[in-house]
């Protein structure tokens, strides 16, 4: 991943030890009474993951922390404040379209706890996006959450901490790469 001028947060270079990823077609394909699931899930990964120094990375559809569930996925704050690295996924087959709130309650509290904001835009701001690289890596849902199985298409969990997967961010220049 390759992004510039689409991200908020600090210059940082982190590595990633998990990528949890919603495929933004299966998640607008989901019955819209359980897309509310996709947000349980992530605050389950944020909770079971609380404390314990593994470097987080959530790439979401369209909008994070929405009321609206067409909009993009539904979480709370809670769900989501253990993720070193919150990511919005434009897809304009499904209607998805990150967008910035500055003024947003969410994005405050991403700027308190320091977690770096960007998006995937379908234009010049994203220079590399590769999702297929995601589907190809294990998922480690059911594993954690065997409770979840019927949801192994829609949302994944994966462990990168091997692949030399690291997040750099230039606030300077307003770069941001994601290596894997």
């Amino acid at each position: 991943m390759s992004l510039e001028g689409a991200s908020m947060g600090l210059s940082r270079e982190v590595p990633l030890d998990l990528i949890v990823y919603v495929d933004p077609v299966a998640y607008y394909n989901l019955p819209y009474n359980e897309k509310n699931s996709i947000a349980k899930a992530v605050g389950s990964v944020n909770w079971k993951f609380r404390g314990s120094g593994k470097h987080m990375m959530l790439i979401v559809p369209g909008r994070i922390g929405t009321s609206s569930q067409e909009l993009g996925v539904p979480t709370t704050f809670a769900d989501i404040s253990e993720f070193e690295v919150i990511c919005e996924v434009a897809e304009s087959s499904a209607g998805y379209n990150p967008e910035l709130s500055y003024g947003s309650h969410i994005f405050q509290d991403l700027v308190e706890a320091q977690i770096l904001y960007t998006a995937v835009f379908e234009g010049k701001q994203t220079k590399e996006y590769h999702p297929e690289k995601l589907t190809k890596l294990p998922n480690l849902l059911t594993e954690l959450f065997p409770e979840l199985e019927k949801l192994h298409e829609v949302i994944r969990i994966l462990d990168v901490s091997g692949k030399e997967c690291t997040v750099y961010h230039d606030l300077k220049h307003e770069r941001l790469l994601v290596t894997i």
